[in-house]
């Protein structure tokens, strides 16, 4: 791609950027912004037509600037991407569009679209490129300094900290979306569940598939706060510029939770950030995940 980049404006390359939402450049919510009123289905569909349009432009787009194509990120000119894979819901379009609202670094929303004839991948969404790189990058990790690390613990910090202390608009004990939907995850049974009305519920669907266990009736037995949460907190979905976050990435999964399930995606990274108390917890999901991993599969 050397010779694009002196020979084709920036604005068309692949790795051009808008102006990004910094953290701490608007004040963080400390409650929840008004849950968004969404297209109507017809405009949906419409913007479908035109995302898959875009998903076809894309492979000769790559294909032109000498990038593999993925067709679940496709790569855009004008510093867009497409997202369209199988965990895109209209929950993760409110989802972000709730996040940015309450100042959080996240993708700016361009357009989304609905697809009726892809019930495994229903959802498309069209966003700005979020500049940096993600923070599993062995490069960018070995790159570093020891200020940098603190700086991005400290930030996501302060993201997990702010939404954990949103109030529930949908009643203190009910696990589900931002919609009152559904929450979807891969550590949950055949990946959705809900609403549900209280953690036992939830409880009695999570843990079916270890019915009979020993540690069963201790994993039944916890209880803990409702909180708002991004559900697949991984290195891969934060994104890092100069030593800050410049990114989070992939809300699909978000919702409202039990406090303790933010923790295992990325245990070392949690535990530094003050998850040292969900420790029992931690020893379960770990006996948990080996016995539900059949149920993994879209």
């Amino acid at each position: 791609m050397s010779w694009l980049e002196y020979l084709v404006p920036k604005i068309l390359l692949p790795t051009f950027t808008w102006p990004h939402q910094v953290l701490g450049s608007v004040y963080l919510a400390s409650s929840i912004p008004p849950t968004p009123c969404l297209f109507p289905r017809s405009v949906r569909q419409a913007f479908g037509f035109f995302h898959s349009c875009l998903r076809s432009f894309s492979s000769y787009y790559c294909h032109w600037c000498g990038i593999p194509f993925d067709n679940q990120i496709a790569a855009l000119p004008f510093g867009l991407v497409l997202k369209w894979s199988d965990g895109t819901r209209l929950e993760e379009v409110a989802t972000i569009m709730i996040t940015r609202s309450a100042g959080f670094p996240v993708p700016k929303i361009v357009s989304y679209g609905e697809h009726p004839d892809a019930p495994h991948a229903p959802v498309s969404i069209l966003m700005a490129r979020v500049p940096g790189k993600d923070l599993g990058d062995p490069e960018l990790h070995e790159g570093m300094t020891d200020d940098e690390r603190e700086s991005i613990f400290a930030e996501l910090q302060c993201i997990l900290q702010a939404m954990r202390k949103w109030s529930h608009p949908w009643g203190k004990d009910q696990i589900c979306s931002v919609l009152g939907t559904a929450v979807r995850s891969v550590r949950i049974p055949s990946h959705a569940v809900g609403p549900c009305e209280s953690e036992s519920e939830f409880n009695d669907h999570l843990f079916s598939p270890i019915s009979g266990h020993s540690f069963e009736t201790r994993l039944r037995k916890m209880r803990h706060p409702i909180v708002f949460t991004h559900g697949d907190l991984k290195h891969h979905n934060i994104i890092v510029l100069d030593g800050h976050i410049s990114g989070f990435l992939d809300w699909e999964c978000a919702g409202w939770y039990p406090d303790y399930w933010e923790s295992f995606w990325w245990n070392e990274l949690v535990w530094r950030l003050g998850s040292g108390k969900y420790a029992a917890e931690l020893e379960s999901e770990k006996a948990l995940v080996p016995l539900t991993v059949d149920s993994w599969a879209w």
